[in-house]
């Protein structure tokens, strides 16, 4: 496989030369590095700012392992039963009284 460079013989060293002089490099403008990095800093910054949702996203993946979720599914029950039997309990002691004052008292009415 043969390239450009491979054709030129040493004394094409003159042709090369004018071929550079002939495409000068233009001059980056004053600050122009420093925009750079400064521009590719805010890229990074706004790829690793968190989202909003993301907490919401990384709690719901730590819940739904096998082991978390039937642990987290075992606390809700256990919550439930315990505000369940609370409520019950409640209502029971309200009907008691309500019983006991329709007994003591016949002018209250029955429930």
């Amino acid at each position: 496989m043969n390239t450009n460079s491979d054709f030129l013989s040493p004394s094409d060293e003159q042709l090369r030369s004018l071929l550079r002089e002939s495409r000068p490099a233009a001059d980056l403008p004053a600050g122009f590095a420093n925009a750079v990095w400064s521009r590719l800093d805010l890229a990074e910054s706004a790829v690793n700012a968190p989202l909003p949702v993301d907490w919401l996203d990384q709690a719901v993946a730590w819940l739904l392992r096998p082991r978390l979720a039937l642990a987290a599914a075992a606390a809700l029950m256990l919550i439930g039963a315990t505000l369940g039997a609370r409520e019950g309990m409640g209502l029971s002691q309200q009907a008691a009284q309500a019983r006991y004052l329709a007994a003591v008292s016949p002018l209250t009415a029955n429930p």
